[in-house]
């Protein structure tokens, strides 16, 4: 696998790490329970990517990364809910361009190329639906 491939994947892994943390932690701190459900939903496909790039990673024969990346520490360093989950939407667009960074790098077909356009499809997406209903539900308490 290329090295510039392999550090992608890795920096990609470690902010899913991070950002299954991040989630999980003000999933908890939440009352409201659809926005609650919102984030581990979220959280959820954060994990499902973290297995996933694990296994891709393992399958060229490399090592994946141990590390967490720093997110979580600093969405946790915020002072309330509505500048976490602002920085959380803003942690799903610089994931979407690491993703599309790492595409790039990617060969053009098979597992690796497959995994991260949806990877990416499914960030760009969430960017957008989860702006709109994180201030939805926001509002609505």
């Amino acid at each position: 696998m290329d090295v510039r491939l392999l550090a992608a994947l890795n920096l990609l892994l470690e902010s899913e790490r991070a950002g299954v943390l991040a989630l999980d932690e003000l999933a908890r701190e939440l009352e409201q329970e659809e926005l609650r459900a919102f984030l581990k939903g979220a959280r959820d496909e954060e994990a499902r990517n973290v297995r996933e790039l694990e296994s891709l990673i393992t399958a060229e024969g490399a090592v994946p990364s141990a590390e967490t990346g720093p997110f979580a520490a600093k969405v946790r360093a915020l002072a309330n809910v509505r500048e976490r989950l602002a920085l959380l939407s803003r942690g799903q667009e610089w994931v979407a361009r690491k993703t599309e960074d790492a595409l790039a790098l990617a060969p053009e077909s098979g597992p690796i190329h497959d995994f991260l356009t949806a990877m990416a499809n499914h960030h760009r997406a969430e960017v957008e639906w989860g702006r709109a209903e994180v201030i939805r539900l926001l509002d609505a308490r």
